[in-house]
């Protein structure tokens, strides 16, 4: 389960995933994308922002590369070697919203969504949506509110409207905290 997502950057600014592990003996690491899915990474040289669980932050140049399985590896600037990686497992890769393109009808960033209130279809107030865990093979979506934690499975049969100004779920799909 990936760490929450930082709160602590600019609106104008997108999570793309975070460093995870070293690959190999030339500063390589291994990434997790918060949508491996896309392949915009992969396009080009990309300029992202490393940003420290202190808050942290350094420019960088990113190629990022498809890795065995479902491994996304990345060489970034700067980062030379195993010590140089091994000091960035745990940062955010950020990239300008601008740079990115507008999601497709029926998609989000899910920076978009988090902190967006819920409800189910049977008009139960869920809270806020507080976290997506990346799930195989589908992700679970985590919801904070009066009530307690709930958490509900994101397959599309029970995401019945999704956007920042609120989130609709089939009420019969969502699981309660124990």
């Amino acid at each position: 389960m990936p760490a929450a997502r930082s709160t602590d950057r600019s609106n104008d600014e997108v999570a793309l995933g975070r460093v995870v592990g070293i690959f190999g003996v030339r500063g390589e690491v291994r990434l997790l994308l918060y949508n491996p899915d896309s392949g915009w990474l992969f396009e080009h040289s990309r300029s992202v922002v490393l940003q420290g669980p202190d808050g942290a932050r350094q420019r960088v140049r990113l190629v990022a590369r498809p890795g065995a399985g479902k491994r996304v590896l990345g060489a970034l600037s700067g980062v030379e070697d195993r010590e140089q990686a091994r000091e960035i497992i745990g940062w955010e890769l950020l990239v300008p919203r601008c740079a990115l393109p507008e999601p497709e009808p029926g998609a989000w960033y899910v920076d978009d969504l988090l902190g967006a209130p819920a409800r189910t279809t049977e008009g139960r107030d869920l809270g806020t949506l507080r976290e997506i865990h990346p799930g195989n093979p589908v992700d679970v979506w985590e919801f904070c509110g009066a009530g307690g934690t709930t958490w509900l499975p994101a397959l599309a049969e029970n995401l019945l409207e999704v956007g920042a100004a609120g989130i609709v779920v089939r009420h019969e799909g969502v699981l309660e905290e124990e």
